[in-house]
């Protein structure tokens, strides 16, 4: 791919020259030696240096207000103010916190090491090692505009820590449900997120920082810009960050992340190239759940043993296992290559050109002694995905419309492994008792028409259709893979192979009508599709027999918006005010609900219909250059329409989706406050999130309990100066934060569910078991920009 672009990007340059100061022909006139220009001469190069900038300036993915505000969509884009607000340690999860209808759940406070669960508007991504999603993977993740997710796990679709350096970052767009045509994915039943990266600049720029607090934190990044240079401009930026865990314990269960990004662009005459790479690699260790409410015979050193009751009420909130009893190590890895072109073919018809590859690797080791009698609780398990992808398509500026055409193809193999085992009873990764091993390959087809229609000034509609097509073929190679097997081996895959091909027709139509400058009306309907997931297909099935592809169907959105949004640039106390509100209604269809049990080392499968509707709210201002405010409320009321057990048994209608608040809230205040060389700026940050109902593990359905509501404060304070400038050659300011997370010490727990007893044994099945959230946190940050 990379070698398919530098030739094109040669034939190109040769053919249409490059936009620089340095291709611009200057005549030179002779005179005692030296060499003079013309007036002219010199402001051609300037309007070309300023094209130059102009067209590097487009290669930004990053969402503007105005962008926002004209949309057709329900969208919103968090800027580097806002996600500031959540901290130097914190990670992509807890920047997405603070968009409206966003809700995050998680084991590891705010630290970017750990892995979490991100829910828009009822609909996740991630994975918080509780059962009951409604739609786990039913939103596309983006890192400069490049799929980051799995197209068919249903465990590990994509992992918070694979975007683990927050400073690299410097913005976030956030599309809701399916969207157009143009930006939708694989997995945008229920949104699209964009993670964009630092870009390159036209003037060359560095900046180093390092983080360091509590809980053993410590971090360092870094970004270097070239600037532009005849045409090319490209960023180097990384960064490292390790820390403990906040759980009170003998085993500190160390964790650390690390990520590179690196991004070159190309302008000329005729559009823009560019080539990207990522690589990022997480390793933490995965703190235990801890009762709630003590269990008799469930002690800090193993179920009945001679030790204090293990639970949040007698061996203290934050209490964790030792590690000699109880752990479970993760990582997280990903390799990314891509390419861009923009090329414009004529005044009025663009090419835009996408390739990619993407490698990711996962592993999952755990090893207990709680219960030692039981002869699957340790396991080993490292999944692969190779990923290959390209997206083509063309706009088309015509008279009152902008045509939109195009289509994507991506390709997958994915490898599954896994061994359970217990070495007290003489089984092994290599010797393993339970096992399985499927590889899955999987092509995505999609192609598109979007038309933006405009009769009118302030009126506009776009309609579009897009058609996809999924194919899988699933393949059970666990006798091969496990050669070696312990006699009453059991291979948790009985399905031997499965292939299928879903297609489906995903219209969408959306509707702006602007009476007034500052203010707008819109709505939005979209169809769209989602494959079904690996178990579908047979993975992890134990239970034999065969796949019924004729009654297989792939999960359907059917998605309603409509809102209206406001955008006031200069007005009395209002500076680039924004305020939108929107109201929601989702459709979905044809969920698996997967629910892991650790007692018997399998997965079993629910089938559900539900509806997720809500109200979004959002309110941003700039009352004076030294204050910026912003505010978002959600409301979400997320219920089943039919949820069917496994096996059948008594099919609940109108049951509440577990883990859906019904209410978040976010808001922040900053201040700027300059005083003889010294920029001040003090940041105040709230966020709320009510109770949530329960998953019942015991009866693999949503309970009717509730874990309670949290409300979480954040103060930081920054010192920006210029004081050193004149001691340090190049320096342009040092900035220096403080910052207390967690300011009122609350103690909660984001995550609980009932468990079915698998994971601690004995009589513990129907107690509730919790995650709890960080306490009071204290981090400081020092930067240099040069």
């Amino acid at each position: 791919m990379s070698a398919a672009g530098i030739c094109t990007l040669s034939t190109l340059t040769a053919a249409y020259g490059t936009n620089s100061a340095s291709a611009i022909d200057v005549s030179q006139v002779h005179s005692s030696g030296a060499q003079s220009t013309s007036v002219g001469e010199v402001n051609a190069s300037a309007n070309a240096f300023s094209e130059s900038a102009k067209a590097l300036a487009s290669t930004d993915g990053k969402l503007t207000k105005k962008k926002v505000f004209e949309s057709t969509q329900s969208q919103a884009v968090l800027g580097r103010r806002e996600i500031q607000g959540v901290g130097p340690a914190a990670g992509a999860a807890q920047a997405l916190s603070l968009a409206p209808g966003v809700a995050v759940r998680g084991y590891g406070g705010i630290a970017s090491t750990a892995r979490y669960e991100i829910a828009v508007r009822g609909v996740k991504v991630g994975w918080s090692s509780v059962n009951g999603d409604v739609e786990r993977n039913g939103l596309t993740v983006l890192f400069d505009g490049i799929p980051m997710n799995n197209l068919i796990s249903h465990n590990g679709g994509w992992d918070s820590n694979e975007i683990p350096i927050l400073q690299m970052i410097h913005g976030i767009n956030v599309t809701y449900g399916p969207g157009n045509p143009a930006g939708r994915w694989f997995d945008s039943i229920g949104g699209t997120i964009n993670f964009v990266p630092l870009q390159p600049s036209v003037k060359p720029s560095a900046e180093i920082g390092t983080t360091f607090g509590s809980n053993g934190t410590l971090g360092y990044n870094f970004d270097l810009k070239t600037g532009m240079y005849d045409g090319w401009s490209a960023i180097l930026a990384g960064g490292y960050t390790k820390n403990n865990t906040f759980r009170t314990g003998s085993f500190s269960a160390p964790s650390q992340s690390f990520a590179y990004f690196g991004k070159a662009v190309k302008t000329f005459r005729s559009g823009t190239f560019s080539l990207g790479g990522y690589v990022d690699s997480s390793r933490e260790f995965r703190p235990n759940f801890i009762p709630v409410t003590p269990i008799q015979g469930v002690t800090a050193q193993g179920l009945n043993a001679n030790a204090p009751l293990y639970s949040q009420q007698t061996s203290g909130f934050y209490a964790s296992l030792p590690e000699s009893v109880w752990f479970k190590q993760l990582k997280v890895q990903d390799y990314m290559l891509y390419s861009k072109l923009n090329l414009h073919l004529s005044r009025d018809v663009t090419l835009h050109e996408m390739a990619w590859y993407r490698h990711g690797y996962r592993l999952h080791y755990r090893i207990t002694n709680y219960t030692p009698g039981n002869s699957a609780n340790s396991e080993y398990y490292d999944p692969t995905s190779d990923t290959y992808g390209d997206k083509l398509y063309f706009d088309w500026q015509l008279p009152m419309n902008l045509l939109k055409a195009g289509g994507s193809w991506i390709h997958q193999q994915y490898t599954s492994r896994y061994a359970g085992y217990n070495t007290l009873l003489g089984t092994s990764p290599s010797f393993p008792s339970q096992y399985n091993s499927d590889v899955l390959y999987n092509n995505y087809l999609a192609g598109f028409i979007q038309d933006t229609i405009t009769p009118l000034s302030g009126l506009k509609i776009t309609p579009g259709v897009a058609a996809v097509q999924y194919q899988t073929q699933m393949y059970n190679n666990g006798d091969q893979v496990f050669t070696n097997l312990p006699a009453g081996a059991q291979n948790q895959t009985l399905i031997n192979s499965a292939a299928d091909t879903i297609s489906g027709l995903e219209p969408s139509v959306g509707v702006r009508f602007a009476p007034v400058k500052w203010g707008s009306l819109y709505a939005h309907y979209a169809r769209s599709y989602q494959n079904p997931t690996d178990n579908n297909f047979g993975a992890y099935n134990s239970h034999g027999g065969s796949i019924d592809f004729n009654s297989l169907k792939p999960v359907k959105s059917t998605d309603y918006e409509v809102g209206a949004k406001f955008l006031v640039h200069n007005w009395m106390l209002l500076h680039n005010f924004t305020f939108n509100i929107n109201y929601y209604n989702d459709h979905l269809a044809n969920e698996t609900i997967a629910t892991y049990l650790t007692n018997i080392a399998q997965t079993k499968f629910a089938s559900a219909d539900a509806v997720v509707n809500g109200v979004n709210i959002a309110i941003a201002d700039n009352p004076s250059w030294n204050w910026h405010l912003f505010a978002n409320l959600a409301l979400n009321h997320s219920y089943y329409t039919s949820y069917t057990p496994q096996g059948g048994g008594t099919i609940l209608y109108g049951a509440n989706v577990s883990y859906s608040p019904d209410l978040t809230m976010s808001a922040g205040l900053d201040y700027r406050y300059y005083y003889h060389g010294f920029l001040f700026s003090p940041q105040f940050v709230d966020q709320y999130t009510s109770s949530q109902y329960l998953f019942n593990n015991v009866t693999g359905a949503p309970s009717h309990q509730k874990q309670p509501g949290y409300n979480i404060s954040n103060l930081s304070l920054g010192v920006k100066t210029t004081r050193l400038n004149q001691y340090i050659p190049t320096l342009k300011d040092v900035k220096l934060s403080v910052g207390i997370y967690n300011l009122f010490d609350a103690q909660y727990n984001p995550i609980e569910y009932i468990t079915s007893g698998g994971y601690f044994g004995g009589n513990s099945a129907g107690a509730i078991l919790a995650d709890p959230g960080a306490p009071r946190q204290y981090f400081v940050t020092v930067a240099a920009k040069f």
